[in-house]
């Protein structure tokens, strides 16, 4: 990895958006599964014309790590369904990402808004398309490549929600990466409060690590943009959206961990809300098709580590009843 050339990931976030949105035509260029690397590790054969998946969101991914009740428990609440181990989501991917993750689980090919693997399709498109073919699903992720590069895309799909009348029946779920702040710079502020007061609605942003040198390692990108990370979640928290977390603790540096993470915690209780970190949830990595070439394995034996340090930070900052809260009941409102 040390030999890699750093990614510029603003200049290619940029570039890339405007590979990626028709405005005037209210499309979006989306990811079309069939024959790519990430096509052989799904368990379902995509749907939805190619543009879609099926994922079955686990409460417990791992019997050596934590449960992971994202977006199970936001769902089943709005739904009014009961607590489920395995949550079936329909996934569309936005086809680009300003960052490279060594781990992550969609091929790079499928990463740069390339015609090849994608096409321009409308957010109420892909709506029809899941309701003509009845997917047994009622979450909907919306995810990436990093949505937020074209923030209108999460806009858009909402707005069709509502066209058709879903609003009640289907949650909604989307990914950021917390690469930009193109939600402010592209979205008026109607449009923010509009997503903001959606109801059966709620945004997850991953923070990429637990420190600037970790967020490079795992991204390529410059480290200051870690700062930015955490900055990004409280714009969010203070606009009112119904905010979650997720955090990749992959590393190749386990010296300090404890110490490491009392300054992120710190600084996430500062920044975002006192709350917050107990809506973080670490993400445990894992090996896929689509990564087995990039794939850092003494990084992910350091998660576990690292995972010790998480869960001994936080578990110093709150009570037992505070942790034992759960996630969709922590208030993270001033």
């Amino acid at each position: 990895m040390s030999t890699q050339k750093p990614l510029d990931s603003q200049k290619l976030a940029e570039r890339l958006r405007k590979k990626s949105i028709d405005r005037q035509a209210r499309a979006i260029r989306m990811t079309k599964f069939p024959g790519s690397a990430q096509a052989t590790d799904l368990s379902l054969p995509p749907n939805c014309g190619g543009f879609g998946r099926i994922h079955h969101f686990r409460l417990e991914p791992d019997p050596n790590w934590v449960t992971n009740p994202l977006p199970t428990l936001p769902t089943c609440k709005y739904l009014g369904l009961p607590v489920t181990d395995v949550l079936l989501a329909q996934v569309f991917q936005l086809s680009a990402c300003d960052f490279r993750c060594w781990y992550c689980f969609v091929d790079f090919s499928l990463l740069t808004a390339d015609p090849k693997h994608s096409d321009m399709v409308t957010p109420k498109q892909l709506l029809q398309m899941m309701l003509d073919e009845k997917v047994n699903s009622q979450v909907i992720d919306l995810s990436g490549g990093q949505p937020e590069l074209v923030p209108e895309y999460v806009l858009w799909f909402l707005e069709a929600r509502k066209e058709l009348g879903l609003e009640q029946s289907h949650f909604v779920w989307a990914d950021d990466n917390l690469s930009t702040d193109y939600t402010w710079r592209y979205l008026s502020e109607a449009e923010i409060t509009f997503m903001a007061q959606s109801h059966g609605f709620a945004r997850v942003g991953c923070l990429k690590g637990f420190d600037a040198e970790s967020f490079t390692f795992n991204t390529r990108a410059d480290g200051a943009l870690f700062d930015q990370q955490i900055e990004l979640l409280g714009r969010f928290v203070a606009a009112g959206f119904d905010q979650y977390g997720y955090i990749t603790i992959t590393t190749m540096n386990t010296d300090d961990l404890p110490g490491k993470m009392a300054r992120l915690l710190d600084e996430i209780q500062k920044r975002v809300h006192s709350n917050f970190p107990l809506r973080i949830v670490p993400l445990r990595i894992f090996g896929f098709n689509a990564n087995v070439n990039r794939y850092i394995q003494q990084a992910e034996a350091n998660q576990f580590r690292a995972l010790e340090a998480w869960l001994a930070e936080v578990q110093r900052r709150f009570s037992a009843t505070e942790l034992s809260t759960p996630i969709t009941e922590v208030n993270i409102r001033r």
